[in-house]
């Protein structure tokens, strides 16, 4: 499920950062705390073999051991490098994946409104084509959605669930062998419809229907989309050497980064502690970074902040079909809006909310005055042009920049230097 926390960071606030914290369903203790605890109760037995089970010599050979592996181990698994890279990747796939998902809104608001008629008939054309496109989104995500298979594990739980009928299923099946031509076979039958709509006039005109047609086939290649990313996965070498090299950085971590407590030792520590702290909170970023990419790389799994792939279904089969039944029912009055022949419009805001400074939308240079008054603009052709002029342009621009400088002095304005530069430039 999709864990929201919007409200929880509405103010940047140590509380709301204190109740991110506190979260456990989605969080990074849930996903790292049970494999720290394994990781660092390895540790305290390796420790504790270190201290009390070896003699002097076999100690000495462990402290060279740790000496030897902890030796330039973050140049040589660079994790912050290779995690940065693959997240970045996963994470634009699944930001991809969710916009591909599939809203039908925009579809069944055009049923409404383009297609015309109060009749039984049109009522249930309308609500077809909304139910027609559901099951076309039910037929892709069973397929490729562990949760919409577990909801749907047969095409006869699509008839029990009423987005497809007997008749159709069996039209379906019969007609249509090729598993991947069966996805697009209910937006076929939404085609045939609203042609037949067209035919009889119910859609007034042949840009409507392509209007219709135009969001229909937007909202079968977000389908087609969301096939193609789970067909083609990002390539399999990739994730296992990031997950191999976080899980072998902190397997070597396992004695590397063991505490050295014999004074007599060459590379003795001056801190002697039974559990390394800053390890443990590198295992908690880097293997919390990790578990980034492991739950957004399918996002269409069973994992808590996986989509919601059956509540898009619901959302568009219950919102789909409310708003083609608007059609039937009539708009309210017109009447004249409480801002009628008011020249200075004040939208009003609740007490709370007037208090709130608002920042309007003003151009960052737009108060700044450039000129002391319109009157002591001269416009000239840029410097770069007037090399390229031939001799009767430049003195036109000569001729029509001494009339400029013989106004302004008749308007008593202090005389420029404008006649100079441009003989200067010429």
């Amino acid at each position: 499920m999709t864990i929201s926390y919007s409200l929880d960071v509405s103010k940047s606030s140590w509380g709301g950062f204190f109740r991110i914290l506190s979260r456990w369903r989605g969080s990074v203790w849930k996903a790292v705390l049970m494999q720290l605890s394994i990781w660092t109760t390895i540790y305290m037995l390796i420790s504790l073999c270190y201290r009390r089970l070896l003699n002097t010599r076999s100690q000495e050979t462990f402290e060279h051991l740790v000496h030897y592996l902890n030796t330039g181990l973050d140049s040589t698994i660079p994790l912050t490098f290779m995690l940065g890279f693959f997240v970045t990747q996963v994470v634009s796939r699944w930001q991809s994946i969710l916009n591909a998902l599939g809203w039908i809104d925009n579809s069944a608001m055009n049923f409404a409104n383009y297609i015309r008629g109060s009749d039984t008939e049109t009522r249930i054309t309308r609500r077809t084509l909304v139910r027609y496109m559901v099951l076309c989104q039910a037929l892709v995500l069973r397929d490729i959605s562990l949760q919409v298979r577990k909801r749907f594990p047969t095409l006869d739980t699509l008839v029990a669930a009423g987005l497809i009928s007997k008749p159709e299923l069996e039209q379906l099946e019969k007609e249509v062998h090729d598993p991947y031509s069966r996805y697009w076979t209910p937006i076929h039958w939404c085609y045939a419809l609203l042609y037949e709509a067209r035919l009889h006039g119910k859609i007034a005109s042949d840009f409507l229907l392509d209007s219709i047609i135009n969001d229909i086939q937007h909202f079968r290649h977000g389908l087609a989309t969301l096939m193609k990313y789970d067909w083609v996965p990002i390539p399999l070498l990739y994730p296992q050497i990031v997950f191999l090299a976080v899980r072998l950085y902190f397997l070597i971590c396992l004695i590397s980064r063991q505490f050295i407590f014999r004074k007599e030792a060459k590379h003795h520590h001056e801190i002697d502690l039974f559990v390394p702290i800053g390890t443990m909170i590198q295992f908690i970023v880097y293997v919390g970074w990790m578990k980034v990419a492991e739950a957004l790389l399918n996002p269409m799994g069973e994992d808590d902040d996986d989509l919601e792939c059956n509540y898009v279904i619901d959302k568009n089969l219950i919102t789909g079909l409310s708003l083609v039944d608007l059609a039937t029912k009539r708009t309210p009055e017109q009447s004249r809006d409480v801002f009628w022949d008011n020249d200075h419009i004040a939208p009003l805001y609740s007490m709370e909310s007037a208090k709130r400074t608002v920042h309007p939308l003003i151009g960052s240079a737009s108060k700044i005055n450039m000129a002391k008054s319109k009157k002591t603009i001269t416009m000239t052709p840029h410097k770069s042009k007037l090399s390229k002029m031939d001799e009767r342009t430049r003195l036109a621009v000569k001729r029509f920049a001494a009339k400029m400088e013989y106004v302004r002095q008749c308007r008593q304005t202090p005389p420029g230097e404008f006649l100079t530069k441009i003989g200067n430039l010429c």
